[in-house]
């Protein structure tokens, strides 16, 4: 029995009693579970009704769900009947009846069901979010159905009538392997996928096998994981991967995170150590991207062009020297000059020792494109790239 008390729903059965709150109400893909529709349907719309006017935190599935109660019309459903089968000719056989109470699966072969228990409802609610509780494995029959619901609501264009389950055609594929066991001697768990859906069963040390039973591959993929807890990560990844989709709330695989930005300092240490033998072209490579730093502080200008004085034979350097001597960039033309006067006046660098060629090396008139100048560069060029 239900009842609507002040902030609450109570619950009464013939073995316990529970309180629910409004907010745990909303959030829960099938509250109170075993209370006829009969029963649930009018203290659902109740509690939406209720809830809708207070100041409640509510997730976004609570929302949905509160949105899905304040819209959905079930008068408007008319009743419908669905006869099937969940195999080939000789399948079983089963009757969905849609009517403005909800949704009544009747197991007439007692597929998953003892003869009296062979009628199983479920709520619009629950259906629309979370897909059926029972075998519908033809997907026209699924696409009826929602688009029977999909007419009781007053705005078909709110986010809850948006946010039914994803209707899709089952695999075809083999289900050879797709059979696993887990646990231990105390309790062991066993599942299976069939062609249109998950079958599940377990025994105990204590009472031994139990029957069969469902879950559907839509409430595989929707519910929440406290739900379903009892199918370990392992087992659901594999299922995940016969569908070809992921679960509504399976965490995202992580993507390889690119690599932290090193900074000038730790850039600046890499270089060293890798120049440690003066021909790396890598350590050269990164010593010289410092330059992205020099309008920060002319340091790393500096560094970046007295370290290449030293490096005159790293093939890497050189062609950045040389780079430097025909760009357009002033600053670094002047400072590739003093390279090389260092190298020629301070090193002895016997081909670099010529001061008219030093002193003629302009790079404002280079810029200019000066033929005196610019035959001046090009002579400095092969000295530096080893020509000469």
């Amino acid at each position: 029995m239900l009842t609507i008390e002040a902030d609450h729903v109570l619950q009464k059965t013939d073995w316990s009693e529970e309180r629910w709150t409004f907010a745990e109400v909303l959030e829960a893909s099938n509250p109170f579970y075993g209370a006829p529709l009969s029963e649930l349907n009018p203290v659902l719309q109740k509690v939406a009704a209720l809830a809708s006017k207070r100041p409640l935190e509510l997730s976004e599935t609570a929302r949905l769900h509160l949105e899905f109660w304040l819209d959905f019309q079930p008068v408007k459903i008319p009743e419908q009947n669905f006869v099937y089968k969940t195999g080939d000719t000789s399948g079983n056989r089963w009757l969905l009846v849609v009517n403005e109470s909800g949704l009544l699966f009747h197991d007439l072969s007692n597929q998953y069901s003892a003869p009296q228990y062979s009628l199983t409802e479920q709520s619009f609610c629950e259906f629309w979010f979370y897909g059926p509780h029972r075998p519908l494995p033809d997907l026209p029959i699924r696409k009826q159905v929602v688009a029977l619901l999909k007419g009781a609501f007053a705005n078909p264009d709110c986010a809850a009538a948006q946010a039914h389950f994803e209707l899709f055609e089952y695999p075809k594929k083999s289900l050879e392997g797709l059979s696993w066991s887990e646990g231990d001697h105390v309790r062991r768990d066993y599942f299976s996928i069939i062609g249109y859906g998950i079958e599940m069963s377990h025994t105990t040390f204590r009472d031994g096998p139990s029957g069969t039973g469902y879950l559907s591959f839509e409430r595989f993929l929707s519910l929440p994981p406290g739900e379903l807890g009892f199918i370990s990560p392992e087992i659901r990844e594999k299922i995940e991967e016969y569908l070809e989709r992921a679960s509504r709330f399976s965490p995202p695989k992580p993507l390889e995170t690119e690599p932290k930005p090193l900074t000038p300092r730790e850039k600046m240490d890499m270089a060293e150590s890798l120049l440690q033998n003066p021909e790396s072209e890598e350590g050269a490579e990164i010593l010289i991207s410092l330059l992205e730093y020099e309008a920060e502080s002319d340091y790393w200008r500096n560094y970046v062009f007295n370290r290449c004085a030293k490096l005159r034979d790293n093939r890497r350097v050189q062609q950045f020297l040389a780079d430097c001597l025909r760009g357009d960039n002033v600053v670094w033309f002047g400072k590739a000059r003093d390279v090389l006067m260092f190298r020629g006046l301070q090193l002895g660098e016997t081909a670099l020792a010529d001061r008219s060629l030093l002193l003629g090396l302009d790079g404002e008139k280079a810029l200019a494109k000066d033929p005196d100048t610019l035959a001046l560069v090009e002579k400095a060029v092969n000295i530096i790239l080893k020509k000469m």
